[in-house]
């Protein structure tokens, strides 16, 4: 077995190279004379040793790091728009750093405050909105290159990226409202801004049309979507039944709650039964559900691809100027509705 080497100390000792040169290599081989890059290289072959990836990157004045932080690492939209971030940040020569602030307000501006204890090129933050520490996401904004994602905080001038959720809701509201009855709205918990957007969208898309909106209110906080969308279900149908047998879901995640609750009720969902349901986002299991879900698919692809064009180009300085941009959905026709 090859001797260990704990730290760039012992290992510049064994190469007879000073740590500056050393660290010079590990930063950028080619930033060394070939001479020194061979000794190097042969002291790797004969030594077990690699370098602590955070104290490179500590001392790097162009980090390769982007700082990520989500709200929840079990939510399949930001499981799979992580991933795919992940992926074109390697692509590019980044490595990330993932953290989650599993809902919690005092977790999310810990995440941001160790975010700012390292030496990070940029961060993709998806942030909770109204409960965030908006002065702490600013001092990072004025530290770091920032990307809000999927959501924002009002008041907060800063660069953002999400869907467009008025599209989507609209979307959707017009083929609900041309294939049947008009929906009503089964509203989800102000988690974040997407909840609000939504919810303003559907009432916008129904006054457009001259109908009164029917929402729902959620029966709880938190992040727990399908117990709390079966909950809302189930309070329906002990009331008499639903505003209107066409229900729409703030997300999928609350429709599949819905499609639990009601089908454990003995109703039948899809265009010929007792209820048509619809929702948005277009979860993994959205094909799979039983009846499968009519939804609205955000762009995850487009999403984590232009999260980190606009990350990389804030990198290298610019736009000065917040940019706003929100990515069209598209309508998926399932049974459901």
């Amino acid at each position: 077995m090859p001797r260990k080497l704990r730290n760039m100390k012992e290992f510049s000792d064994v190469t007879g190279l000073s740590r500056p040169t050393v660290s010079k290599y590990f930063n950028d081989p080619d930033s060394v004379r070939a001479s020194t890059r061979a000794r190097i290289e042969a002291a790797l072959a004969e030594y077990d040793f690699r370098p602590n990836f955070f104290a490179v990157n500590q001392n790097r004045r162009d980090p390769k790091t982007i700082g990520i932080v989500v709200p929840q690492f079990t939510d399949p939209f930001y499981a799979e728009i992580v991933g795919r971030i992940e992926q074109a940040a390697m692509a590019a020569g980044y490595a990330a750093i993932t953290l989650s602030s599993h809902g919690s307000p005092d977790n999310e501006a810990r995440a941001i405050e160790m975010i700012r204890s390292l030496n990070i090129g940029a961060v993709i933050l998806s942030p909770l909105g109204h409960a965030s520490d908006a002065e702490a996401i600013a001092r990072l904004r004025d530290e770091t290159p920032l990307l809000l994602l999927d959501s924002h905080v009002d008041g907060l001038e800063a660069h953002s990226l999400g869907c467009d959720n008025g599209q989507g809701i609209g979307l959707m509201v017009d083929y609900l409202c041309e294939t049947g009855p008009a929906p009503c709205y089964v509203d989800m918990p102000e988690v974040n801004s997407t909840a609000l957007e939504r919810r303003e969208a559907y009432i916008g898309a129904m006054e457009a049309r001259g109908l009164a909106p029917m929402i729902l209110p959620p029966p709880s906080e938190g992040w727990r979507f399908e117990e709390i969308g079966a909950e809302a279900a189930r309070r329906a149908l002990d009331a008499g039944g639903f505003p209107s047998p066409t229900v729409l879901c703030g997300n999928d995640r609350f429709a599949m709650g819905v499609l639990a609750a009601t089908c454990k009720a003995g109703l039948k969902i899809g265009p010929q039964g007792d209820l048509r349901v619809a929702g948005h986002d277009d979860h993994p299991m959205a094909a799979f559900s039983c009846p499968s879900l009519t939804t609205v698919a955000q762009d995850t692809a487009g999403l984590a691809a232009r999260a980190v064009a606009i990350t990389l180009d804030l990198i290298s300085g610019g736009p000065a100027e917040p940019l706003c941009e929100r990515l069209p959905s598209r309508l998926v026709k399932r049974d459901s509705a």
